[in-house]
């Protein structure tokens, strides 16, 4: 005998066969909510970048070399005011192109030397050499840090470690999604989204491209791998608004998960103004979830006095979840009542003497 289409349907819905309601303690893992990750407890001081050393001579750098030549008499001391260009060379009078950057100051002293008499321009020199001016480097950083804007970095690369270190950090709205973009990136160029590690000083910035981090599936270790090149932008994407939406027997409020923590229910209904009657009256409640994979909503049962005595009972909850806080014969009897109450003080106050 076959059953009516309609009949199967009541007799499923009746016995949970869809399988789209639950219990709260008897949740499927593939439904419970995920965790909240609170970002600004990771902390990236001790990766914080301290390879270049203040006495080490950079790129831009304008320097003053004072040269003796070795040769007594007039012109034998000479002093020269030079930049190091992007390259990392200088150019010296007589002596020519010298390459000086990433060296210390005796470093380079040395290298002058060397170069004057390898050269045949002065066969005894004596070289001191100064720094005399530094120009500031800059990487710009938006969104969830805790210092937002420029930032000063020693070379003419830092790592994204070091970057955010150096703006305090992250914060507790981070989502987790850093960007990461040249200042001359042409807008028209594809960005290119993966956690590709270039280690520190070991890279070639003119092929520096737009690209998405994920803290999510990068370590602390890989951070301080990941170049950005002077001039860069560095955003650090917030969280967009998580609301959960409490309604029923309640104060109907729409509250938000505050950032980096999780909201349970029991957190839900005190965030929404606390209950309307005591949980001995109005203790039922469902939560009805989207879920995840597009697929539709579920319907969790749950119990405001289970919660309070048991930690499975009081459930994490998702973004856009909504509780109802269920009525029942009692609740409705007595919000009939004090509606009838209160329309009766309204008219007596207006009928009154």
């Amino acid at each position: 005998m076959k059953i009516a289409p309609i009949i199967l349907f009541a007799l499923c819905f009746s016995v949970g066969c869809a399988q789209t309601q639950f219990h709260a303690s008897e949740l499927p893992a593939k439904y419970i909510a995920r965790s909240t990750v609170d970002y600004s407890k990771v902390d990236l001081t001790s990766l914080a970048s301290t390879s270049v050393k203040n006495d080490t001579i950079q790129s831009g750098d304008s320097i003053q070399v004072n040269l003796n030549t070795g040769v007594s008499g007039e012109g034998s001391d000479l002093k020269w005011k030079v930049s190091v260009d992007e390259t990392g060379q200088t150019s010296l009078p007589n002596i020519g192109p010298v390459r000086l950057a990433g060296l210390t100051r005796a470093e380079a002293e040395k290298t002058i030397v060397q170069a004057s008499l390898q050269r045949d321009v002065f066969l005894t020199p004596v070289v001191e050499v100064a720094l005399e001016k530094r120009p500031d480097r800059l990487i710009y950083i938006s969104g969830a840090v805790k210092n937002p804007g420029p930032v000063k970095v020693s070379g003419t690369t830092a790592s994204l470690a070091d970057a955010i270190a150096r703006a305090g950090g992250l914060t507790s709205d981070a989502s987790g999604t850093i960007a990461l973009s040249s200042s001359a990136d042409n807008s028209s160029s594809p960005a290119i989204l993966s956690n590709e590690i270039i280690p520190v000083g070991h890279q070639d910035t003119s092929s520096f491209h737009a690209r998405t981090v994920s803290l999510s599936s990068t370590s602390p270790q890989q951070l301080a791998q990941i170049v950005v090149p002077e001039g860069a932008l560095v955003h650090v994407e917030k969280v967009e608004p998580r609301p959960i939406q409490v309604v029923g027997v309640i104060k109907n409020q729409v509250v938000e998960v505050p950032s980096g923590q999780d909201v349970r229910l029991l957190d839900a209904v005190t965030m929404a103004g606390g209950q309307t009657y005591s949980n001995w009256i109005s203790d039922r409640v469902t939560i009805t979830r989207h879920v995840s994979d597009g697929s539709g909503t579920i319907r969790i049962r749950g119990s405001i006095r289970k919660a309070r005595a048991d930690s499975s009972e009081n459930i994490p909850l998702a973004p856009y979840d909504i509780v109802t806080v269920e009525e029942n014969v009692l609740t409705f009897t007595l919000s009939t009542l004090s509606g009838l109450f209160g329309a009766g003080v309204s008219a007596a106050r207006i009928t009154g003497p």
